[in-house]
């Protein structure tokens, strides 16, 4: 099994990004890694998060994230990327360069261009769940689960869990506001 943490739109809240990290990794067996995914809006936030252990981050970059191009350790951080977890190809994006807030569409075909299993993107602040069917949009050739976390920065804030397994995965949302009372 794999745990995913899925965070986007932080907007300056450092101490919401470490609590929830610090949170989920308390849910861990010692020998379990969590994999965060960052969607962008925050990579500032992201590099003055403290440093963990047991951790592997997949980051994009947003439209807000102009100056943190570069990782501290100097690893430009693209718009959008692909990684492999557990056997699930996902696609990842903020969003903005792809039209995310008129229409999914560009979204959707560039997924399936790249042979994604799940779409994930951020920007609209929105929290999102929905499955496209293959040749249901012009140049969909896959069937694709597409999922936006929502944003954390947000005033009751929220943000994406996604497990996988040998059997599959489950993507969900959660608030930050109820981690707070565990």
């Amino acid at each position: 099994m794999r745990d995913v943490l899925i965070v986007s739109d932080t907007h300056g809240r450092i101490q919401r990004l470490n609590e929830l990290i610090e949170y989920r990794q308390r849910l861990l067996k010692s020998s379990e890694v969590l994999n965060l995914i960052f969607l962008g809006d925050g990579l500032n936030d992201l590099f003055s998060c403290r440093q963990y252990d047991n951790i592997i981050v997949h980051a994009v970059r947003g439209n807000c994230d102009a100056l943190d191009r570069f990782s501290p350790y100097g690893e430009e951080i693209p718009l959008y990327r692909t990684v492999n977890i557990g056997g699930l190809k996902i696609f990842m994006a903020h969003g903005h360069t792809l039209s995310v807030k008129s229409t999914r569409d560009e979204l959707y075909r560039e997924a399936s261009r790249l042979g994604a299993d799940v779409a994930l993107f951020g920007h609209t602040h929105a929290p999102a769940l929905e499955y496209i069917e293959k040749g249901s949009v012009r140049g969909v050739d896959r069937d694709i689960t597409v999922f936006n976390p929502g944003s954390l920065g947000d005033f009751d804030g929220s943000f994406g869990n996604l497990s996988v397994s040998d059997s599959g995965f489950l993507l969900s949302h959660g608030k930050y506001s109820n981690i707070l009372k565990k």
